[in-house]
This record gives structure tokens, C-alpha cells and sequence, in this order.
């Protein structure tokens, strides 16, 4: 063991005989240096050891705590699965994000506070780019997206391992509108797509407008259910698959890379097209970032799809998609249907991009999101039920919530009685197995107001709720 692999040692034998309580305070990086006779840098690597691997978390400006460790995190799979499709519109009524909502809660949606965003800087290059860009808005914008942006997308990803070309990129409003693309285009109504078992209800939804039918894979802690999904493509059960890989919505896992390595090679054994929905790619809570299946994707089978959505600014809607070998086929319907993506938006992105800001924002909010998470882990483990089940995310935006014997419908319907926003699980699946489970967004700080009522006040009534009625 190396120095700093030692006093990190010690820290996790001590977290472990809980001489070290969850929540409590670390001393200073300094104050750690002094104690110890080492550098601040073995200090500092130290630190880095014990947040890396889930021990501790850091809050900007406060310092570093013991992080909580849930006793259970690993979720039952589904267990009435069946390889038989299934109408989204028929077995899941009862969808997630309802816009005709009075007000907002934070719970709810899942999404980042305005506080972690930045406003200033976005704002700075939106009026630097609107003053030399004015004639482009008097021309529709090129059909494929803005040749910088495309450019700017490719060296940013380039930047972390992920290599692409420029001239391999679409760009569309969303990484929700490059899914809906890539579902016209390469299947028919009433054919069947495999997902991911529980599914992003936001998916759930366009699959139905769309009139697709669905086969439910299971993903547990361990992963994704590969035997199941090779049965669904050997006997041509589905037409495409639509997969997330990357800080699942709303479980918050990430597939190890053997299992996103197995996806491709499977896509290419079966010529099956996949869809990998990874609009949380880059909101990792560690140093290290995943990669996506699209990376072991040799033959062009995956069609990847993102955005900026959930890591920079939702109002803006633009997104991209690496259609692989569907390229033409993705592109014409693309053209065909749109007359391109607004041009200042692309330009100011890309500026963004190209400038630095968007990398060092990533890189400031990174942390604070996994602050954010072990913050809200914490408050809930001590006011639940012992019999909770809490996720652990390890980036992404969403706690998934596991209360056995209670009927989240009930929850989520008394919940906003009271101005409480959730995710029941029905809306993520047309099983019932997640029936008593519910999803909350962590995006939003605990302590920010939102009209004289804050994320943690809404949690504490939450808890209040399930303790005095349900449990």
C-alpha cells in the first residue's frame, strides 16, 4: 500500500466499527497533513481515495463527511417478467411528468436548480454571439446542425476518450427528439422494443404516442439482464432496443463496461439497431467518467443519443445523436421533418464549448451533485422506515426509493396534497413490481427556497407522510 492507501485504510476501518458516524465532520486537509507528519498532497490524495469509493463527500465550503452506507441497496429484479410485448398506453396509465401541474416541485422532476447553473457565463457568451451572429438568423440553419457545433461536440467528447468525427453527428432538440427520430425512422406501430426494466417514464410516454409495443429487460445493481435480452434478439422478438447504459433513470446504476462491451457485440450478432439513451453521461459523480457503448460499437449498430439538457440549460433543446450505420436513414427523416435546429442556440453552445466554460462547469458541478445526493441519502436514511431500500448512485440525478408493504400510488397521491412532488414507480414500468417504490430528484440543494418552501422541508413532510400513514 502506498502511504495515502493506508490512511485511507484506517479511515474505512473506523467509518466501518462506526467510530466514524455517518455525517460526521473530517478534519481539514491541513489540519489531516499536520496530524498525520505528510504532505497536503498525500492529504489530499487520501481524501480522494475514500470520495472515489463512496466513503466520504465533500461540501463546497464546508469541508469533507462520512458519507451514509445504506445496509441494502440491492433492488429485487422483476419478477412477473415475461418476453411477451406489452401497450405502454394499457399497463403503465399513470405517467411521470405532468405539465398542467400547479407550481413546482423539486422533488419531482429531474433536473438541476438554477443556483448550480452558469447563468452569468451562458449569458455572457449568448450576447457575445448574438452581436456577430444576427444573419444567420435570416437563413433556415443546415439540416445536419451548425458544422462548429458538430466540431466543438467532437473535440469535447474527443477530450474524454470518446472519439468520433464531426461529419458523424446529427444535431436535433433533444436527446428525447433523437430517440423519437431513431424510432421512426427504423421501426413500424405495433412493433416491440426492448428497454430497460424499470424505464425513464418520459420513454415510456413516447413509445406509447408512437404506438410501440415493449418488452421489459430487468436491471438490477448487477446490471442488465443479458440473457433476456439475446433471447428477445436470437428469436427477433423486437425490431430495436432502447437502452440506457449511463446513471440509469431512475435506478442511477451504470452498466459495467463488459456488460455495454457484450450490448454491442450483441447488436452486431443479430443486426439488431440500438438505441442508447445517455443524456446523463456526463453528470459522474466521480473523476473517472464511464464510457457509453457506443465506444465497443465496431459495426454501427448503436445510434447514441444526448444533450445539454440535464447538464447545462433544458430550456435550450438541443441535443445529438451518432446515428452509425442508420446515418442516411436518420438524416433524411430528420430533414424531412424539421428545417434544422435554431441557429443561434447552436452558435452559442458551440462558443460555449470551444471557450472552456462548459468543461470547467461540468467540472465544478460534479462535485456538488454528489454532495447533493449523500446529502439527501443522509436526511432520508435517518427519517424512513429501517426497511427502507435507498439507491446509491454513483452519478446522475435521482435517489430511488424501495418502502416494502407500501403502495407508492397512495404516497405519491397524498404526497401532493400536502405540495409534494414524486415519481411513483408504476410510472416507470408496465409491471407492477415497482409498485412500492417511488424516485426523487437530488438536483436541487436542500436548503434553496422555492416560495417560502425548500427541497428539505419537502422531505421532512414526505417522511412525516410515509411514517405517520403508511408505515
Amino acid at each position: 500500500m502506498t502511504l495515502y492507501e493506508s490512511l485511507a485504510q484506517a479511515f474505512i476501518d473506523d467509518i466501518v466499527s462506526e467510530r466514524l458516524p455517518s455525517g460526521v465532520r473530517l478534519p481539514a486537509l491541513r489540519q489531516l497533513a499536520q496530524q498525520q507528519g505528510v504532505s497536503l498532497t498525500t492529504a489530499g490524495k487520501t481524501y480522494s481515495y475514500l470520495e472515489d469509493r463512496g466513503w466520504i463527500y465533500a461540501r463546497p465550503q464546508s469541508g469533507y463527511f462520512v458519507a451514509h452506507r445504506s445496509q441494502v441497496t440491492e433492488f429485487p429484479p422483476l419478477s412477473s417478467h415475461t418476453l411477451t410485448p406489452r401497450d405502454p398506453s394499457r399497463f403503465a396509465p399513470k405517467q411521470g411528468y405532468d405539465s398542467s401541474l400547479a407550481g413546482f416541485g423539486p422533488l419531482g422532476t429531474s433536473l438541476m436548480a438554477p443556483d448550480l447553473l452558469p447563468e452569468t457565463d451562458l449569458t455572457r457568451t449568448i450576447k457575445r454571439v448574438t452581436k456577430r451572429a444576427s444573419q444567420s438568423m435570416f437563413s433556415y440553419p443546415e439540416a445536419q446542425g451548425l458544422a462548429s457545433l458538430r466540431q466543438a461536440l467532437a473535440e469535447h467528447f474527443r477530450a474524454n476518450h470518446f472519439p468520433f468525427n464531426a461529419s458523424e453527428l446529427v444535431i436535433t432538440n433533444s436527446s428525447l427528439d433523437s430517440v423519437r427520430i431513431a424510432l421512426e425512422c427504423l421501426t413500424e406501430p405495433k412493433d416491440a422494443i426492448a428497454v430497460c426494466s424499470p424505464c425513464f417514464s418520459g420513454l415510456l410516454d413516447l413509445l406509447t404516442t408512437l404506438k410501440r409495443q415493449i418488452i421489459e429487460i430487468p436491471v438490477t445493481h448487477q446490471g442488465i439482464d443479458l440473457e433476456a435480452l439475446e433471447v428477445c434478439f436470437a428469436e427477433q422478438k423486437v425490431s430495436a432496443a432502447l437502452l440506457s447504459t449511463t446513471h440509469l433513470n431512475p435506478l442511477g446504476i451504470t452498466l459495467p463496461a463488459e456488460q455495454k462491451q457484450a450490448i454491442a457485440q450483441l447488436a452486431a450478432r443479430y443486426d439488431m439497431p440500438i438505441i442508447e439513451d445517455d443524456v446523463y453521461f456526463e453528470l459522474s459523480h466521480q473523476k473517472e467518467q464511464s464510457l457509453p457503448a457506443k465506444y465497443w460499437d465496431k459495426e454501427g449498430y448503436i445510434l447514441w443519443c444526448s444533450s445539454i439538457s440535464k447538464t447545462l440549460a433544458p430550456g435550450l433543446r438541443l441535443g445529438w445523436c451518432l446515428p452509425g450505420r442508420f446515418f442516411e436513414r436518420f438524416f433524411s427523416h430528420h430533414s424531412h421533418t424539421s428545417m434544422g435546429i435554431n441557429s443561434l442556440v447552436q452558435a452559442c453552445i458551440s462558443e460555449f464549448i470551444l471557450c472552456g466554460d462548459y468543461r470547467h462547469h461540468l467540472h465544478k458541478v460534479r462535485p456538488i451533485l454528489q454532495s447533493q445526493v449523500h446529502q439527501y441519502r443522509q436526511l432520508l436514511s435517518e427519517h424512513l422506515p429501517a426497511s427502507a431500500q435507498i439507491s446509491a448512485p454513483k452519478g446522475g440525478l435521482v435517489l430511488w426509493i424501495r418502502l416494502p408493504g407500501i403502495d407508492t400510488n397512495q404516497l405519491a397521491d397524498q404526497a401532493q396534497t400536502v405540495g409534494v412532488d414524486i415519481r411513483r414507480g408504476s410510472c416507470f414500468s408496465t409491471h407492477p413490481d415497482y409498485n412500492d417504490c417511488f424516485r426523487i430528484n437530488c438536483g436541487w440543494p436542500l436548503e434553496l427556497e422555492i416560495e417560502g418552501d425548500s427541497a428539505q422541508a419537502q422531505l421532512l413532510r414526505l417522511c412525516e407522510l410515509i411514517t405517520a400513514d403508511f408505515a
